[in-house]
């Protein structure tokens, strides 16, 4: 090296009149880490003052970490410009590189160098070539002790880069990227010792998986890096800021412009996994996490991590991590408070163990008229069978919701896998009254195979605030008894035993109750209610149908229904056989048993005409009335065949009136209309 370079110095030194060009051929010249193979050098003086050499080569050899960046450097050209050649000093103050690369077409760069033969300390900075749509810019400074490079490029656009990165068979997530960014490298060798800083800076950028699983919108992030270069795998330090922007990865949503974001993280890289071993993440008013991960890169997953989350705090908190998951619900749209802790255990991108803590949680929904105070908790779920489970409890001091208001109730159980089971029987109050569940357990939660157990008994409670609460009437009565037996298996709903509630003076029973995909688009319920000796006055005064005294007995059996509406039963309601209350019926709810039965208009002309328009009530013997339901086609019936038709009401003392129903098969929607219209008409009929 240094006799080719003396022969260079001879050539700028002598009288330009005595030589004009030298040229040089060698087989290789080395220089601290690099070599240049198969030479050919060729020094031109073309005055006084300008001369230029250029120099081609078939490769370029460089250390082995800084070929994995520039590729295989073959068909060299270097040119110079008026070099300075004043032993032991070589300066190029005008110098550009040409090249084929198996990394980077187009491998061009411009910029000036320097080397000195009596230390071997080189220098040259440079840039010109355009990498992912940012200019190119570089200096570098060394000797054989040591490296110093730099590199920038400022201006990237990230749908290129990843082309860029995947050309150079370097792991990338499969997303999809935009926006612009500025990266800054610095590598230094010294002994042993390698080292690398890098810094990147992300202005509007964004990404977006396949499946919109994973979205990120207008992102202003900063991340700077450190690594040591000579250890395998290669160690790193890095620190991300996020100050702006959106984040979706699955259910979570990051407000970046809400809750800023500091994460500190340390661990190892290789071409194909990231190895966590610290990191910590602030989110200023939302959580602070710490943990340990390991990352397969392609396909990315997380194939381990163990994460601590405090300080969590809501609101922030429900709208990153819950409110997406809620959004079909009911709950979508809840203002809280409180905060919460949490540990979590993930392999293979799946949770294997949630450890939740909830304190002095609040939610409420004001459109909803629902709101739960004091609520707190302690979760332990693990998946598969680990080992056993860890007690669990939920407890909260009072709730109001649709109308229905509880008081302070608490639930212990376990849940593991999919399952879950009540451990201690649990009291719920409710208005006056409570729900005492004795067993509840569900087995493949989420699956196909979903099944449960539910068991209570209900403390009686008032009817009337539920009845207010579902936008019923409000009517007298008390609903208690037991519900044994309530079980879910293949997507049907059972209740083994029987449904009891004393309602209007009277009790009611509910057998053979079951629904066929309570869950699903179309949901269908069988069963069979009876009730027994029914207060009709408090009956049709709670819907205003007009008075009637007197019981009633009801048979309702076969009852079918798709998607909650009736499709096929036998009813029968009618006076008990043997009762002995007072037989009353108003001339309003007259006219409407006759609308129903068909003969309104006869009715409403014979109220309003002659004598009986002086009177209010009439007695009556027996009433009732039936509907065999088929196809939409109601087949009536009352309690007793007159002539053609069917008595309703049959009459009994002076004046005595009889409700003949004349239309035996009536269309089921059309019958419910003129139930509607009866009890939409507080009013009734004018008798003048």
């Amino acid at each position: 090296m240094k006799r080719a370079l003396a022969w260079l110095a001879l050539g700028c030194v002598l009288p330009a009149h005595a030589i004009d060009r030298i040229h040089l051929r060698a087989a290789s010249i080395a220089a601290a880490d690099m070599q240049l193979t198969d030479v050919d050098a060729t020094l031109q003086l073309h005055g006084a003052d300008r001369s230029t050499v250029d120099l081609r080569a078939a490769r370029l050899l460089l250390p082995k970490t800084i070929e994995a960046q520039t590729g295989v450097l073959t068909a060299l050209h270097v040119h110079c410009t008026n070099p300075v050649v004043r032993e032991p000093v070589f300066d190029c103050p005008a110098a550009s590189l040409q090249a084929v690369s198996t990394l980077w077409p187009g491998f061009h760069i411009e910029g000036k160098a320097s080397f000195r033969s009596d230390s071997g300390a080189y220098a040259a900075t440079g840039g010109g070539m355009q990498i992912a749509g940012a200019p190119l810019s570089f200096s570098l400074a060394g000797k054989a002790a040591g490296l110093q490079a730099t590199l920038a490029l400022h201006g990237l656009q990230l749908t290129q880069a990843k082309q860029f990165l995947l050309a150079r068979k370097l792991p990338v997530p499969d997303l999809t990227y935009a926006g612009t960014g500025d990266l800054d490298a610095r590598v230094v060798r010294q002994g042993e010792r390698r080292t690398a800083e890098i810094s990147l800076s992300l202005r509007d950028a964004g990404f977006q998986n396949a499946g919109f699983t994973m979205i990120g919108e207008k992102l202003f992030l900063t991340a700077r890096a450190t690594a040591d270069l000579a250890r395998t795998p290669t160690a790193f330090e890095m620190q991300i800021t996020g100050t702006k922007g959106q984040a979706l990865a699955g259910p979570v949503l990051l407000d970046f412009d809400k809750n800023p974001l500091a994460l500190t993280l340390a661990g190892s890289y290789a071409p194909d996994a990231v190895e966590i071993a610290s990191f910590r993440s602030v989110q200023r008013d939302l959580a602070t996490v710490t943990g340990t991960a390991r990352v397969a890169l392609a396909p990315f997953m997380v194939k381990e991590a163990s994460l601590q989350v405090s300080d969590i705090r809501f609101p922030a908190a429900y709208t990153s991590y819950a409110q997406l998951s809620l959004s079909t619900t009911p709950f979508n749209q809840l203002n809280t408070t409180g905060s919460a802790e949490m540990q979590v255990q993930l392999r293979d991108n799946l949770p294997t163990q949630l450890d939740l803590i909830l304190r002095d949680l609040e939610l409420s929904d004001v459109s909803r008229s629902l709101k739960v105070e004091g609520v707190n908790s302690e979760l332990h779920w693990t998946a598969g069978l680990t080992g056993p489970p860890r007690p669990s409890w939920l407890a909260w001091e009072n709730s109001t919701g649709w109308g229905i208001a509880g008081a302070r109730s608490r639930l212990d159980f376990l849940v593991q896998d999919r399952d879950f089971r009540l451990t201690k029987p649990a009291r719920l109050p409710v208005f006056d009254g409570a729900v005492l569940i004795n067993a509840l357990s569900a087995e493949q939660i989420g699956t196909e195979s979903l099944s449960g157990v539910f068991d209570a008994f209900i403390e009686p409670i008032s009817v009337a605030p539920i009845a207010t609460a579902l936008g019923l009437p409000e009517f007298a009565g008390k609903l208690s008894g037991r519900v044994p037996g309530l079980t879910y298996k293949d997507k049907v709903l059972t209740l083994q035993g029987n449904l009891e509630a004393d309602v209007f003076s009277g009790h009611m029973v509910a057998s053979n109750l079951r629904v066929r995909e309570p869950l699903g688009a179309w949901p269908r319920l069988y069963g069979d209610v009876v009730a027994r000796n029914l207060d009709l006055g408090l009956i049709t005064s709670t819907f205003e149908f007009g008075s009637i005294t007197g019981k009633l007995d009801v048979d309702l059996t076969g009852l079918e229904t798709f998607n909650w509406t009736a499709v096929a039963f036998d009813l029968t309601m009618a006076t008990p056989k043997g009762d002995r209350s007072r037989h009353r019926i108003s001339q309003r709810a007259v006219q409407n048993l006759s609308d129903i039965g068909g003969g309104g208009g006869g009715v409403a002309a014979a109220l309003q005409s002659g004598a009986l328009k002086f009177f209010d009530e009439f007695g009556y013997d027996r009433i009732g009335l039936s509907c065999r339901l088929r196809n939409d086609i109601c087949q009536m019936g009352g309690v007793g065949a007159a002539g053609n038709g069917f008595y309703i009401v049959k009459g009994k003392g002076l004046p005595r009136i009889d409700i003949i129903g004349n239309n035996q098969l009536v269309d089921w929607p059309r019958l419910l209309a003129q139930v509607r219209d009866a009890l939409r008409n507080p009013q009734g009929i004018e008798v003048k």
